[in-house]
Parts: structure tokens; C-alpha cells; sequence
């Protein structure tokens, strides 16, 4: 006779046997818990966050305020408020250039911690040319942390105020989520200053560089993206009484140039393009003028490099040469350019002179020494000391 103990030895163990092949049982923590993401509202001031003011009347903090081949910078009393501003003359194109620029350490130096608001802060600064009109800022806005790391943005159009940069002081606007942060592993949290890379060339005063609150406007939906002409699709008129979608830049007046639209003189409508040049002063940074055909959007000239030319009237202020200092080419969009000079060979009769003259540059022509697949604009390039006039600028089939 089996015990009462045995019994329910035995019960117990049949239940359990029954539970466990219809229960599952669970490992937990002793707490497992989720805490619920809270989003901080920003406060009204950004400086409870960060030091906001980068550069305003005080240059301690900056460094690149030197004279060398590739640049002129320093303080300046043309200000866009307050007594100082920082003046810069740079040229990458000078021999012997590997790197122009300045940077700021804002804030003493200190590491500033952006990472709670690269979405909602932008880098505001006050910007002006010394003489003329721009239509670009070659800026590449780096920032740089302390342990090497960088996030970058270049200053396109889109960041100004207005369409140019000019005489008079406006807003650019560029802001922290258009940085580059993952490919040199920029940390937001330890950010040691802002470097001001320095493209191409020009000549800028710049004020007032702080961190603001940056919002972006919602764009309207029904926006959708423009649908351009095929631009190897020849003829293409590219200049007539003015530059196509007005996508020209160049037109400048300074001791070195008067590059400007003229009616004293044209082949055909109203206007042409004056270009007087004297760069044999050893004080020029840049001679040259361009212009985008497909709203600066890439060209891949590959499929017509050997089919397509372009194609312009030409009249020497005065005299006459069978070569001239003036040179036209590309300009790749990693900045690469390639020229050719203007020979006997592309003009009709061998001879400029002053009567307007048929000039035809085939682009097989041009050296391929840049990315024909990604053609920025055709670029203008005047050495030495020359004047001319140019109208009717077309691309064209062979």
C-alpha cells in the first residue's frame, strides 16, 4: 500500500507535468522597464545650450590672419556692426598654394558640446565683397573636433540672403544638418572650432559669426524638380543679349579687369561681353569669367566630345594677332580645369582683329584632363593684358 506521502509526491509531479507542457516560462530582470524617450524643448536662448557668438569684434581666438602666396587676411575696420570685421584676399590657384583659410576656436578654445541641436542650429555670419559682385562663395565650413574628427559643408547659392554677394552686407545662413559628419567621423559633443576653407578665389569681408536657432521652411509639395533640355543637344544659344538662365558669373570691375555687358559694340542684338585685362601686375587674384548652360547641373560631354564645338563672334579693341592671351575650356565639379588657348586655327580667315570674326573651338579640342562626365560650366580664362568683345556664344554641331 503506497504512503500518503508517495501520493502526493506523485500528484505534485504529475501537475507540474502537465503545467510545464502548457506553460512557457520567462527569464526576467529584476527590472525591465523602458524608459520613455522625453524630447527637451530648446530653451529661447541658445547660449544656455552653447557658446553662440564665434567671431564678433575680438580675433584672439582666430588663426589663418596672415599674409603668404596663398592668401591676405586681417582685421579690418569695415564693419557690419561694431569696429572690426576680418578682411580676406585669397587666390588657390597661385603657385606654390596647397592650402587656403582661417579657423576660430570660439569660446576660448573650449569644447563645445552641439550634438542635442545639429538639427535645429545654423552658422550665420555677415558677408560682403571688397569691390564688385559674386556670384558664389567658395567656403567649405569644416568643423573640427578635439579628436580630429570634421564635418564640412560647402556654402552654395541656396544658404545667401540674395542671389549674389555684393558691396552690401546680407545674411548666409548654412545650416548644422547640411554638415557632412559620418565620412571624417566629426563628434558634435567635443567640438573644438570652425575652419573657413578657402576655394578658388576672391575677396570678402566677413562679421558678426554666431550659432542661431535655424528652422527650414517646409517646401510645398506640388514642387516638383524641373525637367531642362537635353545640354548636349546642339545648337544651344548661350549667350545672345545675355547669359542663358542668366546662369553667367564673372562680370567684375577692379584694377585687374573691367569684364562687363556692353552696347557699344555687337554682332547681332544689343549687347556683347566687353573684356578688358591686365594681370601682368602681379596683384591679381583672378581674371576669368564662366557660365553654366544646364543650370549648374552636371553635363556629361562624352557622348559629343568629337561631334559638338562652341562657337562665338570675337572683335579685338584694337590691332590684330593670329593668337590671343584668352583661353576657354572647363571646369570640372571637383574643380579641375583644362583650357585652350585661342589659336589661328579657330578663327575664320587665321586673324583676330577688329572686325567681329567667326570663332570655332571644337571640344576634342580642349585637353581631357578633367571629368567630361560631370562638366560644371564653360569657363573663360584671360592671361596677360588683352581687350575684346564677344557675342553670339552658341554650342553647335560640327
Amino acid at each position: 500500500m503506497i504512503s500518503l506521502n508517495k501520493k502526493l509526491g506523485v500528484l505534485l509531479f504529475t501537475c507540474l507535468f502537465v503545467l510545464a507542457g502548457c506553460v512557457q516560462f520567462k527569464k526576467v530582470g529584476l527590472y525591465d522597464g523602458l524608459e520613455p524617450e522625453i524630447n527637451a524643448p530648446l530653451p529661447s536662448d541658445l547660449s544656455l545650450i552653447v557658446e553662440s557668438l564665434i567671431y564678433d569684434e575680438d580675433a584672439t581666438d582666430v588663426w589663418g590672419l596672415e599674409k603668404d602666396v596663398c592668401q591676405e587676411a586681417s582685421v579690418s575696420d569695415i564693419a557690419y556692426k561694431g569696429k572690426e570685421s576680418l578682411k580676406i584676399t585669397w587666390n588657390r590657384d597661385a603657385k606654390g598654394c596647397e592650402f587656403s583659410g582661417i579657423g576660430i576656436g570660439w569660446d576660448g578654445w573650449a569644447g563645445k558640446d552641439l550634438s542635442q541641436i545639429m538639427g535645429n542650429v545654423a552658422i550665420q555670419m555677415h558677408v560682403r565683397t571688397q569691390k564688385g559682385r559674386a556670384f558664389g562663395l567658395p567656403f567649405v565650413l569644416t568643423l573640427i573636433d578635439y579628436s580630429g574628427g570634421m564635418g564640412f559643408c560647402y556654402t552654395t547659392n541656396k544658404f545667401f540672403e540674395r542671389t549674389a554677394i555684393d558691396e552690401e552686407w546680407q545674411k548666409v545662413i548654412v545650416p548644422l544638418k547640411y554638415f557632412e559628419t559620418e565620412k571624417e567621423n566629426l563628434d558634435p559633443s567635443n567640438i573644438a572650432q570652425l575652419q573657413i576653407e578657402l576655394q578658388q578665389s576672391g575677396s570678402v569681408y566677413l562679421d558678426d559669426i554666431s550659432l542661431v536657432f535655424y528652422e527650414e521652411k517646409e517646401e510645398k509639395p506640388w514642387m516638383v524638380e524641373e525637367k531642362l533640355p537635353n545640354p548636349v543637344s546642339a545648337p544651344i544659344q548661350i549667350f545672345d543679349d545675355g547669359f542663358i538662365n542668366n546662369n553667367g558669373w564673372g562680370l567684375i570691375s577692379d584694377d585687374c579687369q573691367l569684364i562687363e555687358m556692353s552696347t557699344n559694340e555687337k554682332s547681332e542684338g544689343s549687347k556683347s561681353i566687353h573684356a578688358k585685362w591686365d594681370n601682368t601686375k602681379g596683384e591679381c587674384k583672378l581674371t576669368s569669367f564662366g557660365v553654366s548652360w544646364n543650370k549648374w547641373r552636371p553635363v556629361d560631354m562624352t557622348p559629343v566630345a568629337d561631334k559638338v564645338a562652341f562657337q562665338f563672334d570675337l572683335k579685338m579693341a584694337s590691332g590684330s594677332a593670329t593668337t590671343l592671351p584668352f583661353f576657354i575650356g572647363f571646369e570640372d565639379y571637383e574643380r579641375a580645369k583644362t583650357f585652350v588657348n585661342l589659336k589661328s586655327e579657330f578663327v575664320k580667315g587665321g586673324k583676330y582683329s577688329t572686325d567681329w570674326k567667326k570663332v570655332t573651338v571644337p571640344v576634342s579640342a580642349i585637353p581631357s584632363t578633367v571629368d567630361m562626365k560631370r562638366i560644371k560650366q564653360l569657363y573663360f580664362n584671360l592671361e596677360g593684358k588683352g581687350e575684346v568683345y564677344i557675342d553670339n556664344l552658341k554650342m553647335v554641331k560640327l
